[in-house]
């Protein structure tokens, strides 16, 4: 399933999953590597300006927090690391939909929000992937990621990256008409006709 911990020009990559239904859930999720081990706790929720999720590890410490900083069309969050906010990331109209800029660390996020596959460079080095895999027990989100210090910002960056591709795939499906349906037999229910 994953790449397990491996060497990338004398880098050690280790790859996590968290449960895509539990990201969407205002519940704790936990993240696992590829042995299986629980390392890292996702606590938090989405929705309304200043909301937080936290990512913790198993033993409790805080790691990293994206925090919620406005609401619309192009939400924006703020990364925190070890209480430090490090970096911003938003979306941006454009013409360049698949790229996505994390000011302050310089980090690129280059990818597709409906394939759920990304990759997230600082200049020309790749510092881990980020994909959406199906699987029997629901969708996985896999991450494989350069180094241990980078795991909690991009626990959070997916977690950003999940909750923007399914309000765009919500956009995406057919609105409902609002308005009273007819019956199979041609009658519309609660209604008040005018004589």
């Amino acid at each position: 399933m994953g790449l397990g911990n491996l060497e990338k020009g004398g880098v050690s990559l280790r790859t996590l999953y968290l449960n895509e239904a539990a990201l969407s859930a205002k519940a704790t999720s936990v993240i696992r590597d590829d042995q299986n081990q629980s390392c890292y706790l996702l606590v938090g929720k989405w929705g309304l300006r200043a909301d937080v999720l936290s990512v913790y590890t198993i033993a409790g410490a805080l790691e990293a927090e994206v925090k919620q900083e406005s609401l619309g069309l192009l939400p924006k969050f703020r990364l925190i690391y070890h209480r430090q906010t490090v970096g911003r990331v938003s979306k941006t109209f454009g013409v360049i939909r698949e790229v996505l800029f994390v000011r302050g660390l310089n980090w690129v996020i280059m990818g597709n929000l409906n394939s759920g596959h990304f990759r997230i460079f600082r200049g020309r080095d790749r510092i881990a992937t980020i994909t959406t895999m199906a699987g029997s027990g629901g969708e996985t989100v896999e991450l494989v990621v350069d180094q241990l210090d980078n795991e909690p910002l991009i626990i959070c960056l997916a977690a950003i990256l999940d909750r923007w591709a399914k309000h765009q795939q919500g956009a995406l499906l057919p609105k409902k008409a609002w308005g009273p349906k007819r019956l199979q037999s041609g009658v519309v229910p609660f209604t008040l006709r005018k004589k």
